[in-house]
Order: C-alpha cells, then sequence, then structure tokens
C-alpha cells in the first residue's frame, strides 16, 4: 500500500498534467481566435485600399465622361471606359449607362479581391463594387468671364458673332454702350485686366451689371492680342480644333437686353453665359471683335439659367 505521502505526490502530480494540458488547450483556442482576428484585420484593410481605389476609379470616369454631354453620348461612354481603366479598374468590370435625356452618366465598376488569411476558413476572394453618377447643365455662376456682354438669342455652333461693337461699323441702338461690361470696376483698365485675365469675381444668372460706356478702341485691341497670343497652340489652335485650356475660349455673361442702357445710368441683366473662340477684330473694323460660337462643357455652378451652349458638370452621388 502507498503511504500518505506518496499518494499525495501521485494526485499533485496527475493535478499538474491535467493544467498542463488544459492551458495547451487554452493556448490553441487563442492563437485561433488570433490568426482570426489577424485575418479579418489584414483582409479587412485590403478589401478598404482596393474600395477606394475603385470609387476614385469611378468618381473619374464619370467626370470624364460627362464632360461630352449631351453632344455625343458614345464619346461619353468609351471615355468614361477609358478614364476607368486608366485609374486602376478592369474595364471589363465596367460598365457605363447614360441616361436621363443625355444629361447624366452612371458609372458602376467591380473588382474581385483576392483575400490572404482569409483563406483559412475557406474564404478565398470578395467582389467589392462602387457606383458613380455625374451630370451636366446649365452654368448658374461663373468666375472668369471677359467684359463682353452679348444679347440672347439661339446661337449656332460655328457662326461668327460680334462679342463687342465698333460705333463706326455697327452702330446699334445701344446708346454708347457698345457690348462692353464693367466687372468689378469701371474704367479701362479694369476692363483691359478682365478681357485679359477674366473677371476674378463670380456672376450670376440675375446679377444686374454695369457697362462700359465708349468704344475703349485702344485697350479693346491690345487686350484682345494678348489673350489670342496667350494660346500656346497658336496659331495652329482653331475654332474647329481647340486645344484644351486654350485662352482664345471666352466667356461671356448673356444679357437680356441692352435696349435700356443708357452709358451708366441703367444696369443690364445677366440671364446666362456662352463659349466662343477668341478671332480677333472684324473684317473693316480696328474695334468690333468677333468671336464663333462654341457649345461647350465647364466647371461651374450649375442651376436654373438660359440654355445658350455653356454646360457645366458635377457629380451628385
Amino acid at each position: 500500500m502507498l503511504g500518505k505521502k506518496h499518494r499525495a505526490f501521485l494526485h499533485r502530480t496527475h493535478s499538474s498534467g491535467d493544467d498542463a494540458g488544459a492551458v495547451l488547450v487554452m493556448t490553441a483556442l487563442f492563437l485561433v481566435v488570433l490568426l482570426g482576428f489577424s485575418a479579418l484585420v489584414i483582409d479587412v484593410g485590403l478589401l478598404y485600399i482596393n474600395r477606394l481605389a475603385l470609387v476614385n476609379a469611378v468618381d473619374a470616369a464619370a467626370l470624364a465622361g460627362v464632360q461630352d454631354l449631351p453632344y455625343s453620348p458614345t464619346m461619353a461612354i468609351e471615355n468614361a471606359k477609358r478614364y476607368a481603366a486608366t485609374n486602376g479598374a478592369d474595364r471589363d468590370g465596367v460598365s457605363v449607362l447614360v441616361r436621363d435625356n443625355d444629361h447624366e452618366v452612371q458609372v458602376t465598376a467591380f473588382r474581385d479581391v483576392h483575400l490572404y488569411l482569409a483563406r483559412i476558413f475557406g474564404r478565398t476572394e470578395q467582389r467589392i463594387t462602387a457606383s458613380a453618377t455625374a451630370r451636366v447643365g446649365s452654368i448658374r455662376a461663373y468666375r472668369g468671364v471677359v467684359p463682353f456682354g452679348i444679347e440672347a438669342q439661339d446661337f449656332i455652333w460655328g457662326e461668327q458673332y460680334i462679342l463687342k461693337l465698333d460705333p463706326h461699323v455697327e452702330p446699334g441702338p445701344f446708346r454708347g454702350n457698345f457690348q462692353a461690361l464693367a466687372l468689378g470696376g469701371q474704367g479701362a483698365s479694369d476692363y483691359e485686366e478682365n478681357l485679359i485675365y477674366g473677371y476674378q469675381g463670380v456672376l450670376e444668372v440675375g446679377d444686374w451689371i454695369d457697362t462700359e460706356p465708349g468704344n475703349i478702341r485702344g485697350k479693346t485691341i491690345k487686350a484682345v492680342r494678348t489673350r489670342i497670343n496667350q494660346c500656346p497652340h497658336y496659331p495652329k489652335c482653331t475654332w474647329e480644333h481647340v486645344e484644351k485650356g486654350c485662352s482664345r475660349v471666352v466667356i461671356t455673361p448673356v444679357i437680356k437686353s441692352f435696349q435700356d442702357a443708357k452709358g451708366r445710368s441703367e444696369k443690364v441683366e445677366v440671364v446666362g453665359f456662352a463659349a466662343f473662340f477668341l478671332e480677333g477684330t472684324l473684317q473693316g473694323s480696328d474695334s468690333a471683335v468677333v468671336g464663333r460660337f462654341l457649345p461647350i462643357v465647364v466647371t461651374g455652378e450649375l442651376g436654373d439659367a438660359g440654355d445658350f451652349g455653356l454646360r457645366g458638370y458635377k457629380l451628385v452621388k
């Protein structure tokens, strides 16, 4: 028979073995849980990074495609797909939809992300998706207009329009006003600066603004020549083939009417904006400025405004 001391020793040995086994089981369970959390953190981070990249890609694609609307929906779709691919989206995983009477483009993309540690639990990949919609609409407000006003009318693409009159060639009924505007200040110096660089304030539909009376011949000729010469593609750039960012593309306020403008005594109302390719002075005149009408899409504030061919775009969702 075993003595009390031997029985106590055997009991302690058996208990120690049980404790060690329990510790091993707990450690194994803890490692499994830790591994699961590690898989979750790593793979969730991977999914987040990939989704962020995909969101950026569809945003860029939507903004690129919408610039061709509403004039060329086919080109809008092609450019959207191209920009999505350029920004890292798989072209085969990109779909583009033009809707709302060619005024919206929606870009949707998916990407299958290969997972790592989650493979332990039988999950090898996860599909992520992203979507962006951009809209084109009439410009309600714009920064950078030139100080010419042109009366509201149905403009025709490529037609030549007089942006500033010459009283000796085209007197008009405007009582000393020849479609020049006083923006942010009065006087020939402000007028010249606004013509060269564009008025740096924001002009909105519904604003009432002063005209700049008189012919202002010298400042007009100098500023127009400077503006034309600023085009880095001159003289290759034409109204039929305008390079992006060309200084010869000018945005003018569209005026409801000059009929009641008498010197500085009456203001004129802005009802919209239009774009023209600045050609210079009218043949046979040294101060009548002419340009070709261009229906284009630019960055600007959208809203309720007359549709005079100038449109803006923005992401809507």
